[in-house]
């Protein structure tokens, strides 16, 4: 009989402290919607105006005649331009087989020294076959003419339209995948 009244006991003791605790939400419920209401009928305040952007002085970028520091120094490409006509493709030169050609359809697949000692880049063309070009040779529809060739990259020089219906120099570069 202990047991039965201990456990009637604990149990009624658990009730109640149940009880207590869903009072004590029901308390902290009506005075949250008391605060609400009250936040309600408050007049608005005023929003503060968003803050000044501050001035910012003009930059002038000085450098634009300096070579690039994009572009590796072996690779610069001449700061002076002919003055008679500027740069013009050589459009009476045949051109190279890789030259019909996007670069970015081409891949560089390595390099080999001929036996007189003459660097040869390995050219992968888009249907699979590989062509060989040397320093001097062209590829890529604009022009390229090839500056250096390294195990890594083939340097390019590219003649491409600019914005006021002439043509300017463009450095570009064809990277070996596995580098």
């Amino acid at each position: 009989m202990i047991k039965s009244n201990s456990h009637k006991l604990n149990s009624l003791a658990c009730l109640s402290m149940v009880v207590l605790a869903l009072a004590g939400c029901d308390n902290r419920v009506s005075s949250a919607e008391e605060k609400m209401s009250k936040i309600r009928q408050s007049p608005s305040q005023p929003i503060e105006p968003p803050p000044v952007p501050e001035k910012i002085k003009d930059f002038v970028y000085s450098a634009s005649k300096e070579r690039s520091p994009f572009v590796p120094p072996n690779v610069s490409v001449a700061e002076t331009q002919a003055e008679e006509g500027g740069i013009q493709p050589d459009l009476e030169r045949r051109k190279d087989e890789l030259e019909s050609y996007p670069l970015d359809k081409l891949i560089y697949r390595g390099i080999f020294v001929s036996p007189t000692g003459e660097q040869n880049g390995l050219i992968q063309r888009p249907d699979g076959t590989v062509a060989s070009v040397t320093v001097g040779n062209h590829m890529g529809e604009n022009y390229g003419r090839i500056v250096e060739i390294t195990p890594t990259h083939i340097n390019l020089i590219e003649i491409v339209p600019d914005n006021r219906s002439g043509f300017v120099e463009r450095a570009a570069s064809l990277v070996s995948p596995t580098s």
